[in-house]
């Protein structure tokens, strides 16, 4: 819905009309300035939590490249290689979709 224009003419004649225009266009700009607010602050959440999640990738993704089996014996059998190496190309996987 638009508002009826404010002449600047029309200010000095006070009117009711006037002051009812005006109080029109006060309410939009605090509807408006309340809409900023509120599209500032939420921008600054998720940005927020984006940080967090990007964080919080990054250490999982490290965490799952750092893995490593202990020997139990001489060598690693053939499952410990496989798991080892899954959970290496799962870590750098991770990391990846963070991009």
């Amino acid at each position: 819905m638009g508002h009826p224009p404010l002449e600047f003419s029309d200010c000095y004649l006070d009117s009711p009309d006037f002051r009812e225009r005006l109080k029109c266009y006060e309410q939009e700009l605090e509807r408006t300035n309340k809409f900023i607010k509120d599209v500032i602050k939420d921008g600054n959440a998720l940005i927020g939590a984006m940080r967090n999640y990007s964080s919080a990738v990054q250490k999982f993704s490290q965490t799952l490249q750092s893995f490593q089996f202990d020997f139990i014996g001489d060598t690693l059998t053939d499952d410990e290689i496989n798991i080892g190496n899954s959970v290496l190309s799962m870590g750098a996987f991770v990391l990846q979709g963070q991009h």
